[in-house]
């Protein structure tokens, strides 16, 4: 089977950070070898040579590997939905953030403006947290 020609850069950053967050969710039902090959190539930006170098295979088998690791991982997200609940989680956060601020641009009494600080600062850690649990 030839090797596909490398796909334009923006068609490589979207599938990179698919895969980032695919395996921020799912990593863990992956074997170390297809963890690491995918994260060498998304993550690391490695060549398919310089990942059959570390690996100890062959170019194809990694393409394999990673083509493979990824279907895997989509299967996964199919299946479950974890990535995408959270990434709509993550916009509707967002736009109660948004309709806050815009609150804190009115006239307030102390106690609201508090409140709405308060509501503001709650949403910004669950945002932070979830970023740093799932890096998306």
């Amino acid at each position: 089977m030839p090797m596909p020609h490398a796909p334009k850069p923006e068609i490589r950053l979207d599938t990179s950070v698919e895969m980032g967050t695919l395996c921020a969710f799912y990593g863990g039902l992956l074997t170390e070898k297809q963890r690491q090959a995918l994260t060498l190539y998304y993550e690391e930006d490695y060549s398919l040579g310089e990942i059959a170098d570390q690996l100890g295979c062959t170019r194809q088998s990694v393409h394999e590997l990673i083509a493979r690791s990824g279907e895997k991982l989509r299967a996964y997200e199919a299946a479950v939905g974890a990535a995408e609940r959270m990434r709509n989680v993550e916009k509707r956060l967002e736009a109660a953030q948004e309709l806050l601020q815009g609150l804190m641009n009115q006239e307030l009494s102390t106690d609201t403006r508090e409140t709405v600080a308060k509501a503001l600062g709650l949403i910004e850690q669950t945002i932070e947290q979830e970023e740093r649990d799932h890096g998306i």
